[in-house]
C-alpha cells in the first residue's frame, strides 16, 4: 500500500473552517426541513383522516409519490425542472429545503396519522358530548397525545434529515459533504477527510439515536 496518511491535514485552519461552515448550513438546512415537513405533515395527516374529499385523496397522493420515489430524484427534479415549469428561479438552497420537507412531509404525514389513529374513540365520542368542535377536540384532546406517542418516530426521522442532507452536495449546496469534497479535491487525502466526516455525522446522529431509544422506553412504561 502505497498511500501515506496525514492525519493533520484535518487540523489545518482552512479544514476546519470549512467543516464548520458546512455543519452549520446542514444543521440549518435540517431544521428548516424537519419545521416545514412537520407542518406539511400534520396536514396530510389530518386530511387523510377526516376522509374529506378532495382534501383526502390529494393527501394520499401525495403521501404515496413522496414515500415510493428516492429523495434525490426528488430533489433534482425540483431544483431543475420547477424552474422551467414555473418560471422562477429557485436557489440550490432554496431546493434543498423544498425537497427535504416535502419527503420528510410525507413520512411525517403517516407517523402523525398513525399517532391520530392511536387515540381511543371513545376519547372522540367525548368531546361530542361536551360540545366542542372538531378544531377543538383536535387541538385540546387528540393532537397533544396523538404528538407526545410519535415523539420517538420523528426524532428518528429528524436523524434521517441530518443524513439527507448530504444529497445536497449534487445541486452544489455547501453544505458538511460538499465542503469536505472540496477539501479532498484541493488536498488529495480522502481518507483521512472522508473518515472524518463520517466521524461528524456519527457524532450527529448518533445522540437523535439514544434520544429515540429512551423515549420508547418511556412510552412503554408509560
Amino acid at each position: 500500500m502505497d498511500y501515506t496518511f496525514d492525519w493533520p491535514i484535518v487540523l489545518a485552519p482552512q479544514t476546519i473552517m470549512t467543516i464548520l461552515g458546512g455543519l452549520k448550513l446542514t444543521l440549518l438546512v435540517s431544521a428548516l426541513a424537519l419545521v416545514f415537513g412537520s407542518a406539511i405533515g400534520l396536514a396530510a395527516a389530518m386530511a387523510r383522516h377526516s376522509g374529506r374529499m378532495p382534501f383526502a385523496q390529494i393527501a394520499y397522493v401525495y403521501v404515496d409519490l413522496f414515500r415510493t420515489t428516492p429523495p434525490l430524484v426528488q430533489l433534482v427534479w425540483i431544483y431543475y425542472v420547477c424552474p422551467l415549469l414555473l418560471g422562477i428561479n429557485l436557489s440550490a438552497v432554496a431546493a434543498g429545503v423544498i425537497a427535504l420537507s416535502l419527503n420528510s412531509g410525507a413520512f411525517l404525514g403517516e407517523v402523525f396519522r398513525a399517532g391520530i389513529q392511536s387515540v381511543e374513540q371513545g376519547q372522540h365520542d367525548a368531546t361530542a358530548v361536551l360540545g366542542l368542535s372538531r378544531w377543538q377536540t383536535y387541538r385540546h384532546v387528540i393532537l397533544p397525545q396523538a404528538l407526545r406517542r410519535v415523539t420517538p418516530a420523528v426524532t428518528n426521522i429528524f436523524m434521517s434529515l441530518l443524513k439527507d442532507s448530504a444529497l445536497l452536495s449534487v445541486i452544489g449546496v455547501t453544505e458538511l459533504t460538499y465542503g469536505v469534497q472540496s477539501e479532498v479535491a484541493q488536498t488529495f487525502r480522502p481518507f483521512e477527510l472522508y473518515t472524518v466526516l463520517a466521524a461528524v455525522y456519527l457524532v450527529l446522529t448518533y445522540p437523535f439515536s439514544i434520544l429515540t431509544s429512551i423515549l420508547e422506553r418511556r412510552f412503554k412504561e408509560g
